[in-house]
């Protein structure tokens, strides 16, 4: 109930529309979505950069239902490229898409908007990084960016512990830029792991794969267990800090965000943002720390910031 109130609320109003309307509340959420616009998300990655982070800026849309929206993300990626290598942060910020976003469902319209992005962001020096969708597309994905990879664009892949593939994946990809996520979306337990102490298993069993790589992984994960075991894979492994990194959510575990850079380690923070940075951050809600759910509540009609 409080999802939906929540996602109805978001498609009213924008950022700065809830900020005035509930200060309080404003600012803790701040701390997570990077706002509504390209200047908004460019602000946040200047912030961050300054910070010694790296960045991974997404500009959020999980419904595209028209062939106009597709181009509307495709043109919001273009231009954000275009500020990243003006702002002199290609070396340390990438751009984010999934492929769903790039398309109303065609597959040829999604392979298309994407190739035309990664030439763009090749040319400027910004990598790329693609995000999973559903299982069932996982071949044309991994497919799309290797022959990418292989033609020399700056682009990686995302494959998720959770998949029981995906570490056969981490094999065929260990050379090449990937992000490893636990993975958040339902499958067939044919295909994917059922309980989180397996995908937990296999996402150690795939990093450690990806790190015996000449890849540059890139390991997302807020599970301060899951973070201390890969840092002491580093270790064991004799792995060379900068040639991987941690990557978190803006405003998660920053704690473990500060010590891990001041160790040394390149620590990058994804940063959604756009019309639809709401729908985004409910669908995380239910990971979200206790004092983000407050604040996040606290916009519901009727309620006090």
């Amino acid at each position: 109930m409080i999802r939906d109130a929540l996602a109805s609320l978001a498609r009213q109003e924008t950022l700065g529309d809830l900020i005035s309307r509930a200060p309080l509340a404003g600012d803790v959420i701040r701390r997570v979505v990077g706002g509504d616009s390209v200047e908004d998300a460019m602000a946040v990655a200047s912030e961050l950069a300054d910070r010694g982070r790296w960045v991974s800026l997404e500009r959020a849309a999980p419904h595209v239902d028209t062939e106009a929206a597709a181009d509307g993300v495709l043109a919001d990626s273009l231009t954000l490229v275009d500020r990243l290598a003006q702002a002199g942060l290609g070396g340390v910020g990438e751009v984010s898409v999934f492929p769903e976003s790039l398309t109303s469902g065609s597959p040829d319209s999604a392979r298309g908007r994407l190739g035309a992005l990664c030439e763009h962001a090749t040319r400027a020096h910004v990598v790329v990084m693609v995000g999973m969708g559903p299982a069932a597309h996982v071949d044309a994905t991994l497919d799309s960016v290797t022959a990418m990879q292989d033609a020399g664009l700056l682009v990686g892949a995302t494959v998720q512990a959770s998949l029981k593939r995906s570490e056969v994946d981490c094999h065929r990809l260990a050379d090449r830029r990937v992000r490893l996520v636990k993975g958040g979306r339902r499958a067939a337990p044919e295909i994917a792991h059922e309980q989180p102490a397996e995908t937990d298993k296999a996402y150690i069993r795939c990093a450690k794969t990806l790190l015996r790589g000449a890849g540059t992984p890139s390991f997302a994960t807020h599970d301060p267990r899951m973070i201390e075991i890969l840092e002491s894979l580093t270790r064991r492994l004799d792995r060379p800090r900068q040639t991987y990194e941690y990557a978190f959510y803006l405003g998660r575990q920053e704690a473990a965000q500060e010590r891990l850079g001041a160790a040394g380690e390149r620590v990058r923070v994804y940063v959604p943002y756009g019309p639809q940075w709401f729908e985004r951050l409910v669908g995380g809600l239910a990971e979200q720390p206790s004092s983000i759910s407050a604040a996040v509540r606290s916009l519901l009609p009727g309620a006090t910031a």
